[in-house]
């Protein structure tokens, strides 16, 4: 019996298939590739991958806690089509390296350059950090810390700028805090940063406050999503009615009374989605961009179409009325700043 000698092309093609977790080629019987175009693998590529800082509604990839896993599941997250990855310059909870190794693996697989993934990271105080690894100086000048990190960032993710800059908690004092926003600034002003934001401020006069007395006013808002702080319900209006993105954490495992509610389940199943994803779709609908930080390549893909359902299909998968039994599901206080009851079975979605 003649055994048939395969080509080379074609051993090294079904060596991509199985060695490839997704598959991003085309083999050819020639043995020439063809690189599947980015649009059919991410909902932000149809609109020219221009500006994916106005790119809403947008989910982006989180990354606390994934430690030497982070660079593996962040090169799956762009590759599932995530174009918006969030970090911090902190070891204690991130590997920064990890998502400059994993974002430019991918970009170089899908042939992207820097503008089409949008990078945010984070200044930790001393205070926030593992004091055996602290990755600036804490001997030095405040201001001069911030501007440490900065540089580390850059560094550790492999760019000449950032997309976003989050000062990842409020300092002690007021006087400390605007030291920390008089750096960050200075850094908007040299071209380094293209904004500036801040974290974990659940006082919604301390959001005004610096809003008000800052030159460079905060773009962003990142804060748990959940009941403890009334989903911050006065924060995220002040985020609305200033052009400000109200970025949540924690959104699913702090919800999971949601997530094991018998209408949200049977809305699930009614709009072909799962309860993550539902949850996802009510929080875009108030006008939030969730953290998503998924480790199953099979929720990054469900994650990513139901994006593409909202950016290019239009489909409007949460109604008016919907929102309005969803918001009390979870619990979000009314206008009276009234807990709603999540219980109310009459009310069927």
């Amino acid at each position: 019996i003649q055994v048939p000698i395969m080509p080379l092309s074609y051993l090294l093609c079904i060596s991509i298939l199985f060695t490839t977790v997704v598959p991003i080629v085309t083999c050819l019987d020639d043995g020439a590739t063809t690189r599947e175009a980015p649009s059919k693998l991410s909902p932000y590529d149809n609109d020219d991958r221009t500006d994916l800082a106005s790119a809403h509604p947008r989910l982006t990839y989180g990354t606390a806690w994934k430690k030497d896993a982070t660079s593996n599941l962040v090169y799956q997250a762009i590759l599932a089509g995530f174009r918006h990855v969030d970090t911090a310059c902190q070891p204690k909870h991130y590997h920064e390296v990890g998502v400059g190794e994993g974002w430019t693996a991918a970009a170089k697989e899908l042939g992207l350059d820097r503008s089409h993934v949008w990078l945010q990271t984070k200044y930790t105080s001393v205070d926030g950090q593992d004091p055996n690894r602290i990755p600036y100086n804490p001997e030095a000048s405040l201001r001069e810390q911030v501007h440490q990190s900065l540089q580390i960032s850059l560094k550790n993710l492999q760019t000449t700028y950032l997309d976003s800059w989050v000062m990842h908690g409020p300092e002690s004092t007021w006087e400390d805090n605007f030291e920390v926003w008089r750096a960050m600034e200075e850094m908007v002003d040299a071209g380094l940063v293209k904004q500036i934001g801040i974290s974990n401020f659940y006082d919604p006069g301390a959001v005004e406050y610096l809003y008000k007395n800052a030159v460079i006013k905060p773009a962003v808002v990142q804060n748990r999503f959940y009941g403890d702080t009334g989903y911050d319900v006065q924060i995220r209006q002040f985020c609305l009615d200033h052009g400000m993105e109200y970025q949540s954490f924690w959104t699913l495992g702090a919800n999971r009374h949601f997530l094991r509610d018998a209408r949200v389940l049977r809305l699930a199943e009614k709009r072909n989605l799962t309860p993550e994803t539902i949850l996802y779709a009510t929080a875009l609908k108030l006008g939030i961009t969730p953290l998503d930080g998924t480790t199953t390549q099979t929720h990054m893909q469900e994650d990513m179409a139901l994006l593409r359902r909202l950016r290019e299909g239009g489909e409007e998968i949460i109604s008016d009325q919907e929102i309005r039994i969803l918001s009390r599901i979870l619990g979000i206080p009314n206008k009276q700043g009234e807990a709603s009851s999540s219980s109310d079975e009459e009310e069927e979605l």
